[in-house]
């Protein structure tokens, strides 16, 4: 027993050792705070900030963002890529990344992107029509070797799936890969917080944090509207809809539940754990939300009508009965994309108006419709 004891001590001190050296030097710099976010951390130098991007199962990425391109005197610190802050060279690979341009007013800036149909921005949409950015592809596939050709000044990934590879390869080719995990956050102005990394590479910190704000207050007035209503007032919602034989709805701690719970809804999925999307059978959702006043989020479909078509059984819901569906489908780019899937994340603060004026209009009269709206027949 004093065996397996003295085991599990050294264990710990191993552990702590492997943090504390991971860590390096960072406890010498300033931490910049942070409101909301948990996945990253910056930390500003004279003349340089580090871009720290937590990663779960493996080290966590480091970045240097110089202020200029000169030799500067660097704390002893491991780290994955050297930048130049106000990159004009840059790559991307998800809609939320691309808004954080648009707002930062470095739209030009975008080189090239996969699946360019997905992008909403009026600027970026622009480019793309000027033959300025390169369409990369759809899928996962990225071709490497184009993206290599371009020499770009970073690459910014989504962490889906399996990026080590592709991470592995640019860095090779000297081109530093930053994996986005904003998607993991757990609150939704934790997700938009990501706009400050966005805002070191691009040398508008400032600016990056004037936005913040204002969405971060925003959202704190939003939720003051609808602070006061009492819980038996609180409409219940279903969310989701189903693709073949199972139902995609949000999560307990999922960015949608959030909102929906902080715009006076009673989510009724609430209680079952996990952050992302979850997987139902009908049986299930019908027992639980048969009885919904209102659903929120049924995918893409452009009337009620046309969800009967391609599933009956939605019509067996209350909330279709009543016409109370609504969808995000509101601000559709011209090849398709939707604005939620790019400003939205950003945004929080009006997806949560939008929400309030679903579920209690009278708090939100003077608040337009952003992103969702209610389907007819």
């Amino acid at each position: 027993m004093a065996a397996i004891r003295l085991l599990i001590f050294v264990l710990l001190i191993i552990s702590s050792c492997r943090q504390s050296d991971q860590r390096g030097s960072l406890d010498a710099l300033k931490e910049v705070p942070l409101r909301y976010a948990e996945g990253f951390s910056l930390f500003r130098g004279e003349n340089y900030y580090i871009i720290e991007i937590i990663q779960q199962d493996t080290e966590n990425q480091r970045f240097l963002v110089q202020d200029k391109q000169e030799s500067i005197e660097l704390p002893e610190l491991s780290i994955d890529g050297k930048i130049v802050a106000g990159s004009h060279k840059i790559i991307l690979s998800a809609t939320p990344q691309v808004a954080h341009l648009d707002y930062l007013d470095a739209a030009e800036n975008l080189m090239a992107f996969p699946d360019l149909d997905l992008i909403t921005s009026e600027k970026v949409r622009k480019s793309i029509n000027d033959n300025k950015i390169i369409d990369l592809g759809k899928g996962p596939a990225w071709d490497l070797e184009k993206i290599i050709d371009l020499q770009p000044d970073w690459v910014m990934v989504s962490g889906f799936g399996e990026t080590s590879q592709m991470e592995n390869r640019l860095k090779s080719a000297k081109i530093p890969v930053l994996i986005n995990k904003e998607y993991q956050e757990k609150h939704p102005l934790g997700r938009a917080e990501w706009i400050k990394i966005t805002g070191v590479l691009l040398g508008k910190m400032e600016k990056a944090e004037v936005i913040y704000t204002e969405i971060a207050d925003n959202y704190q007035n939003a939720l003051e509207r609808v602070s006061q209503i009492p819980s038996q007032d609180k409409p219940s919602v279903l969310s989701g809809s189903m693709y073949k034989d199972i139902w995609y709805a949000p999560a307990k701690d999922s960015w949608a539940a959030k909102i929906i719970g902080d715009a006076a809804g009673q989510y009724l999925f609430d209680q079952i754990e996990g952050r992302g999307s979850l997987t139902l059978n009908y049986e299930f959702v019908l027992d639980q939300a048969g009885q919904a006043a209102y659903w929120i989020g049924a995918a893409d479909h452009t009337s009620l009508g046309s969800m009967v078509d391609q599933n009956p059984k939605y019509s067996d819901f209350e909330a279709y009965k009543k016409k109370k569906v609504f969808t995000y489908t509101l601000g559709r780019g011209e090849t398709g994309g939707y604005r939620y899937f790019e400003e939205g994340y950003l945004r929080p603060d009006l997806v949560l108006l939008d929400m309030i004026k679903i579920l209690h209009p009278e708090k939100a009269d003077e608040h337009q419709f952003r992103y969702f709206q209610k389907l007819e027949d």
